[in-house]
């Protein structure tokens, strides 16, 4: 964010001094006006190109300076990454730290992924994940697209990077047997329940979603409808807490 910040400052400088400039060049038009040195029709095409240029100049630093008031500090964006990422999944504060969460991936009533992410500099976030993960899912930053791209612009979120690597898991899920999947999606949504009963809501919502993607596969389109609209109950109940 400095070095955007840092940007923006050295481009309104350099606009600020061609703005100056071409104030200077009015006023010295305006004196050779005087001196007789040109005519007038001479004089009012040179004005009008130099107050075009004026006017674009202030609408550019104008534009600039409402965008440099509405770039988010390093801080609030940690607490932009932090809170997207609460809403959606079960999360651990490391140590205290907003900017080092432990997140779990629950992908099947057998299974959860857990996952650390530093985002102390959201720009470069620094992930931990189980050595078996790679097995599974191969090296996360060359097959995670959403990482292997990332730029640490403002309009990437570290949630895109944890629901990519979910989908990943869950579709490996998904690819077992028939009767094995009717299996899982009892032993799902039992637990979802239970879930939901303890007020766990955000590990609820997974679970629904996850029984939902296996109807889907099997066919069930009534019970996924059905577990789409309790994971949608939950995700309204986790923005009520």
């Amino acid at each position: 964010m400095k070095s955007q910040t840092n940007s923006l400052e050295d481009i309104l400088a350099q606009l600020d001094s061609e703005l100056n400039e071409s104030w200077g060049q009015l006023t010295e038009l305006r004196d050779v006006l005087k001196r007789g040195e040109i005519g007038l029709k001479q004089y009012n095409a040179a004005k009008a190109e130099i107050e075009a240029r004026i006017n674009e100049l202030s609408e550019r630093i104008t534009y600039l300076h409402k965008a440099q008031q509405k770039l988010p500090t390093t801080e609030e964006r940690i607490l932009q990454e932090a809170q997207l990422l609460m809403n959606e999944y079960q999360v651990d504060l490391i140590n205290d730290n907003i900017f080092h969460i432990r997140v779990y991936l629950t992908v099947s009533v057998h299974q959860t992924w857990i996952i650390e992410i530093n985002f102390k500099d959201p720009k470069i976030p620094l992930l931990k994940i189980p050595s078996e993960l790679p097995l599974l899912i191969g090296n996360p930053y060359e097959s995670v697209k959403s990482l292997k791209n990332w730029r640490g612009t403002l309009n990437e979120h570290l949630i895109t990077i944890v629901r990519e690597i979910e989908n990943r898991l869950l579709n490996l899920e998904l690819a077992k047997s028939l009767p094995e999947l009717e299996l899982e999606r009892g032993r799902i949504m039992a637990q979802a329940k239970d879930l939901e009963k303890e007020g766990e809501f955000s590990r609820a919502m997974v679970f629904y979603n996850y029984a939902a993607d296996i109807s889907e596969r099997l066919g069930n389109q009534s019970i996924a409808i059905m577990c789409r609209l309790k994971a949608k109950k939950m995700l309204e109940r986790i923005k009520k807490k």
